[in-house]
């Protein structure tokens, strides 16, 4: 029976090691290297991002190492709060309250994901705060901003990846949203006005605009979108951006199991309803410029997304791959395609997708049956021996 134990022991010393091994490598990140000084680092001197900021001083930088912490952060000092990778340095809310809570001005809040709570950042009455380079995602409310309309907030929203969320709201005048991309839900400017919003991609999003003190500032932003409400109508959406842009600004932002694949598509012609559909192994998207006009598209695929062995390319059904201009390289595919302007659907199919569910997900089962007959195949022997 002693033998058993051993063996047992060892097994299970084992597949701990070998889970640890897995769940590191499917949670890989780069390593930082940057002088600590004035630095507190999580978890290495705080084990919690609000231990750390309880502990911190005015002007200090908080620097998050990647991992998944599972927190209601409330900023109520000036600091700078810098995650190591948005993909990879989440903030959790549980599906409860508020992910980070903004009190304090000139705080900084830069690359984590921050999802799963009632509201995924809330700056409650705050001014020049920087929301730069984050991915906001699953959340009730991605970004809550309340301020005065009559108030110059100033607030900077900047780079950052807005998905899938219920919806934004805009409580607050003249703050800049500047080259984010948000994608679902919807959008409400609500007594609010004088907000800078500037190549920014609205991508199947509704966009609420209500014009109690005076007009938004659209200039130069993709537009996507399924709806536009204004009082009066229009201001904003595409009939009141001053100069639309006709294909999204630097890439179009694909979410699958919360992994960003940014897919580049450049174009002469104007761009709309763009998808991605998983089970048809595709990309599609409208094209329509003046008829009889020279057009053409330059999509740039992610491997790790979609691969066409071989691809297959429709414009209004009828397949056009043959025309294609099709380059691979390691990582990516390139279609090029040129067309006589009208009004057309283009779809970009391929062989293989990116599966539904993750690695680590997939191996994870796989890996505790194979564990579990080791196991049973041990005690089989014991049993046999003991005979």
């Amino acid at each position: 029976m002693k033998w058993l134990r051993k063996e047992v022991v060892k097994t299970s010393l084992m597949m701990v090691v070998m889970l640890l091994l897995i769940v590191m490598v499917s949670r890989a990140s780069i390593n930082v290297t940057a002088d600590d000084s004035g630095v507190i680092r999580v978890p290495v001197d705080y084990s919690s991002i609000q231990e750390a900021i309880d502990a911190a001083s005015p002007g200090d930088i908080i620097f998050v190492l990647a991992g998944t912490y599972n927190e209601h952060i409330v900023i109520n000092k000036s600091i700078k709060l810098i995650g190591a990778d948005k993909t990879a340095t989440i903030i959790d809310g549980g599906g409860t309250g508020k992910a980070i809570t903004v009190l304090a001005n000139n705080t900084l809040i830069d690359g984590f994901t921050i999802r799963n709570a009632e509201r995924g950042i809330q700056i409650d009455g705050a001014g020049n705060i920087t929301i730069s380079n984050n991915i906001i995602v699953g959340n009730d409310v991605g970004i809550y901003l309340i301020g005065s309309p009559l108030v110059n907030s100033s607030n900077f929203i900047v780079k950052n990846i807005i998905a899938n969320n219920g919806y934004n709201a805009i409580y607050s005048s003249n703050n800049s949203i500047l080259e984010n991309s948000f994608i679902g839900g919807h959008i409400e400017f609500v007594m609010s006005g004088g907000n800078r919003i500037h190549r920014n991609n609205f991508i199947d999003c509704e966009i609420l605009e209500d014009l109690i003190t005076h007009p938004n500032n659209w200039t130069g932003n993709f537009w996507n979108t399924k709806v536009y409400e204004g009082i009066p109508l229009p201001e904003g959406g595409r009939s009141g951006d001053k100069q639309p842009l006709n294909t999204p600004y630097e890439f179009f932002p694909i979410i699958w199991e919360n992994i960003i694949y940014p897919v580049s598509l450049i174009s002469n012609s104007t761009i709309s309803n763009i998808k991605f559909t998983q089970t048809e192994k595709k990309i599609s998207f409208n094209v329509k410029g003046t008829t009889g006009t020279h057009g053409f598209f330059n999509i740039t695929i992610p491997k790790s997304l979609l691969k066409g062995e071989p691809w297959t390319i429709l414009l209004n059904d009828v397949n056009v791959t043959s025309e294609a201009i099709i380059t691979e390289n390691q990582t990516h595919t390139i279609i090029h395609l040129t067309y006589t302007h009208s009004v057309y659907n283009i779809e970009i199919i391929g062989t293989w997708v990116v599966p539904e569910f993750s690695t680590l997900t997939l191996i994870l089962p796989m890996f505790i049956i194979t564990i579990a007959m080791f196991l049973a195949k041990k005690l089989n022997r014991y049993k046999i021996l003991r005979r």
